[in-house]
């Protein structure tokens, strides 16, 4: 009877970290998808920084201050920041994967020496 409790026991511990195998798999497909998308993102603020610094560069060539000019500046500056922030926000998300493979071998481990305790 021992052995079919056993047996039964390790047969739930299989099931149980199949499931959670093909939850981290979904999870990871998501976050390269959202990596894709940031990625994308970043490229099109880096393409319209680009063409706000070429209009800058135009409208700075005017005989006296130029309202656009100051206007187009400050909007290249809020440009740049955005920039900035995603390329943050693509590392940390590109970090997740490992960071998320770490927790679940960190509470794997807890949850065995947990268990090797009670029995």
């Amino acid at each position: 009877m021992t052995a079919t409790r056993g047996g039964a026991y390790l047969a739930h511990i299989s099931d149980t970290l199949t499931a959670i195998a093909e939850q981290l798999d979904e999870q990871r497909e998501v976050q390269q998808n959202v990596l894709i998308a940031l990625n994308a993102l970043l490229e099109t603020n880096r393409a319209q920084s680009e063409m706000l610094a070429e209009i800058l560069g135009a409208a700075t060539q005017d005989a006296g201050p130029s309202p656009v000019a100051v206007a187009l500046e400050a909007l290249a500056t809020q440009v740049r920041q955005m920039d900035e922030n995603q390329t943050s926000l693509i590392a940390l998300v590109a970090e997740l994967p490992e960071a998320v493979g770490r927790q679940f071998e960190t509470s794997l481990k807890d949850w065995s020496t947990a268990t090797a305790t009670k029995h």
